[in-house]
């Protein structure tokens, strides 16, 4: 039976990230992924910010973007909000996830961590030795490429990273908290007439309840169309007819779409908790969640690529403290890193995602026409960050226009916490 330090169960962008800093810092790692192969299947819209490439260490970038985004505008029924950003430090990027992925997890093996495919991890059991407690992995995989049988051997390690996505059965095993609350999404990629390198976002109830639809360039005459809703609010559970309904009928996206599909994707996005602890320690193991796992991602716009990175280097380096020094209690350490750093940010996108929620496609129209004013484009053009949208949130809520159409919502948004809850 092979023994680490620290087994990482999950491949994305979090895991492989916590894998690099448990290796960088000394200690024995593995990564077990239960798919063929890193990246797949894709299961994102692929779009990410400066910040989030130069947050994965990343060099050769040529080799994952597809095209560099110069802004957005955000279509409500009878009005669109133009965003562009004059600073290339705020440009988005329209990556390939798949080969993303395969990146980061070449550079967590070259710091020596392993990596194991195919393999699905079955369960995590606590057992006492003599040098102390043990957690052994069970995965179900006939035969790794070292010719090791998981199935009858087991891996023991002393902490287990669970970066194992939104169903995560780490979590399950430990007893820790996972939301029970989704983002249902889908998308395709196919031929789409572009005029120029922008983000297409579509925000209205009878477009995408509870969240929005997109169209994101990725070639000269190519996007991926898809959209997310939250089935607490939609007539329809499914996110299909959604996306089925705006390629053949809304007036912007039926009429540049060519009806040819190349890709579909489908997958769910977690809505964070307030309350979510993502560290167990018992008898000299500990057990982490990271990324989807751990709820990691912004509530304003799903994304959770940066967020899974930047808490996966956290989690890495407790883990290898924790283990090096024998001493679990070092992993609690982790929990209060991540919050500070982006607990905040999470908390205000979850009151904000609760009025998205609650608001009818009028609203939508004259809060777009009302930001649609100079001063405030200026504002969101200067403050505006994808990976912290609280920024222009603030910022807005400075002008007295804004801030009175937003308290007329507030009834709106009290139904919606309460159901939200």
């Amino acid at each position: 039976m092979r023994e680490y330090d620290i087994v990482v169960v999950g491949g994305g962008p979090a895991g492989c990230m916590a894998a690099k800093y448990a290796a960088k810092a000394g200690a024995s790692t593995l990564i077990i992924e239960e798919n063929s192969a890193i990246g797949e299947p894709v299961q994102c819209a692929g779009l990410i910010s400066k910040r989030a490439i130069e947050e994965s260490e990343l060099k050769n970038i040529g080799s994952f973007v597809n095209r560099e985004l110069k802004g957005a505008i955000v279509h409500s029924q009878s009005h669109e909000l133009r965003i562009e950003s004059l600073s290339p430090d705020k440009r988005a990027f329209a990556i390939r996830r798949d080969i993303f992925d395969g990146e980061l997890a070449k550079a967590a093996m070259d710091e020596g961590a392993e990596l194991i495919l195919n393999s699905k991890v079955k369960h995590v059991k606590k057992g006492r030795e003599r040098k102390g407690a043990k957690l052994t992995i069970l995965a179900a995989a006939p035969t790794t490429s070292t010719g090791v049988n998981l199935e009858e051997n087991g891996i023991k390690a002393n902490v287990v990273i669970g970066a194992d996505g939104w169903r995560s059965g780490i979590a399950r095993m430990a007893g820790l908290t996972v939301t029970k609350n989704f983002l249902n999404c889908v998308q395709i990629e196919g031929q789409y007439e572009i005029h120029e390198p922008v983000a297409d976002i579509f925000v209205g109830k009878t477009i995408a309840p509870g969240f929005f639809a997109w169209v994101i360039p990725i070639g000269e005459t190519t996007a991926r169309i898809g959209l997310c809703i939250d089935k607490r609010f939609s007539p329809h559970p499914n996110p299909l007819p959604f996306l089925k309904r705006i390629l053949s009928e809304h007036p912007i996206i039926a009429a540049k779409y060519k009806g040819t599909q190349s890709k579909f994707t489908a997958g769910a996005i977690p809505i964070p908790t307030e309350r979510q602890k993502t560290v167990k320690t018992e008898d000299g193991t500990g057990i982490l969640l990271v990324g989807d796992a751990a709820a990691q991602i912004k509530p304003v716009t799903g994304g959770g690529v940066y967020y899974g990175m930047k808490c996966g280097k956290i989690a890495g380096e407790a883990a290898a403290r924790a283990c090096l020094e024998r001493n679990m209690e070092l992993l609690d350490g982790y929990e209060k890193r991540w919050q500070e750093e982006i607990g905040a940010e999470m908390a205000f996108g979850l009151k904000i995602h609760r009025l998205r929620c609650a608001l009818g496609d009028k609203d939508f129209d004259r809060m777009c026409q009302a930001l649609s004013k100079y001063d405030m484009i200026q504002r969101i053009t200067n403050r505006g960050d994808m990976d912290y949208p609280s920024f222009v949130f603030h910022e807005l809520l400075k002008n007295p226009n804004i801030f009175m159409l937003m308290a007329k919502s507030i009834i709106k948004y009290l139904y919606a916490k309460r159901k939200i809850r």
